[in-house]
């Protein structure tokens, strides 16, 4: 007993290491990125049939701290610096949250821009 007493109150990094993935962290900024109100996701519905799957995210993870770059489609006519800022500030506080890494850099690209009501009138 003795033993796992001093186990549980041994300093953490002593009792083993943790490594987040660049793959989770990726994941968790895409899933971060697809919850921002203007974002669209277009890996699902028919959309993905004519654009390129987004959100796509890249992470690379060194430690304890990660870059992170972002690929969005927006709705129109949501201006796109806005969006940009909002995805940022998601992305960083949602890594952190879930992950506990810290993110140092989220760069941002519009990739594609969504008009929702063209899309709509089509579908007859």
């Amino acid at each position: 007993m003795a033993d796992t007493e001093s186990a549980a109150t041994s300093p953490a990094a002593d009792r083993g290491r943790t490594v987040i993935a660049d793959k989770v962290v990726e994941r968790v900024a895409s899933i971060a990125t697809s919850e921002v109100e203007a974002v669209i996701d277009t890996r699902k519905g028919w959309t993905k049939l004519i654009r390129k799957g987004l959100p796509h995210a890249e992470a690379v993870v060194a430690g304890d701290t990660s870059k992170i770059t972002v690929e969005v489609a927006a709705t129109w006519p949501t201006p796109l610096a806005q969006v940009a800022a909002q995805v940022r500030e998601h992305v960083t506080r949602q890594v952190v949250d879930i992950t506990g890494v810290t993110v140092t850099r989220v760069d941002v690209t519009v990739a594609d821009v969504v008009h929702l009501d063209a899309a709509e009138a089509r579908v007859q």
